[in-house]
């Protein structure tokens, strides 16, 4: 039954360290593609697309920098007609300018700059009509992996990562022999679990191929939720020992020398009893 138990608890702790593995790097996408990091991230991507910076063959012809030098002058007379808004649509992105940013812009990377930030907003919350796996046949461009979309994606594989990891956990308590081990045994996993994390970026460099100019983008979190992991681990490790040893001074408190004494006098003494009531009988 002890061999039984043992396998079976190796065998879930391997599936957990698995299980944290895939929760960690599915915090890691989810967490870093917040908007403020897309647009901070994305930024220079789309401004260095069409310079040769970017590769082509991620980016296709898209050149927003050449489409809104193009478009600056036409803003610039559409918007002395007494007009509110510039508004255009570039690779199925719409750029929204006020006019008044447009009257006031001293030159033309003023304009452009607007139409960055405009242009990456509409990527990021674009609603997609796609599946995740098959968006980029259908978009063409891969800025649906930096959206909310794709962030929505991962946030739900994290929770599903989540709840696996917790009827693990559940599933190990039931079966180990004793029960104090468990916060050391998840803490042991989690601390494991992190390392790999700092590989990341390395096995998706080697995978991204033409996609490579957007690893950064997605594992902006990495060193953070590599300490968060790191540093609970080794919290409930810890947790673990202390309470082992808590455990252990318990029952040292509870059975001590003169209680131990007090057990075996009172046996004795029933045993006599025993013996006396015997010979009565006789």
């Amino acid at each position: 039954m002890g061999f039984f138990r043992g396998g079976l608890v190796l065998i879930l702790g391997i599936l957990l360290f698995f299980s944290f593995l895939a929760m960690n790097s599915f915090f890691i996408l989810s967490s870093s593609l917040k908007y403020d990091n897309v647009k901070e991230g994305l930024y220079p991507i789309v401004q260095e697309a069409g310079t040769g910076i970017v590769s082509k063959e991620l980016m296709g012809d898209f050149n927003l920098t050449k489409e809104a030098n193009k478009e600056l002058v036409m803003a610039k007379n559409y918007c002395r007609q007494n007009n509110t808004n510039y508004v255009f649509n570039y690779e199925g992105y719409v750029v929204n300018i006020s006019c008044q940013n447009v009257l006031n812009s001293n030159n033309s990377m003023e304009f452009i700059n607007e139409t960055y930030n405009d242009v990456i907003y509409d990527i990021y919350y674009k609603e997609y009509d796609c599946n995740f796996w098959n968006c980029f046949s259908k978009t063409g461009l891969p800025f649906f992996l930096v959206s909310e979309k794709a962030r929505d994606y991962w946030k739900n594989k994290l929770y599903f990562s989540l709840i696996a990891s917790l009827i693990l956990i559940a599933l190990i308590f039931l079966f180990v022999e004793q029960k104090q081990n468990t916060p050391i045994i998840i803490g042991v996993l989690l601390v494991l679990s992190a390392f790999p994390l700092l590989k990341l970026k390395d096995l998706l460099y080697f995978i991204a191929g033409k996609f490579s100019s957007l690893i950064n983008l997605f594992l902006s979190s990495t060193q953070t939720v590599f300490l968060f992991s790191l540093i609970l681990g080794i919290f409930l490790v810890c947790a673990g020992i202390a309470l082992k040893i808590l455990t252990r001074e318990s029952i040292k408190k509870k059975f001590s020398k003169k209680d131990v004494e007090e057990i075996v006098k009172e046996e004795i003494s029933k045993e006599k009893q025993a013996e006396k009531m015997k010979k009565k009988k006789k």
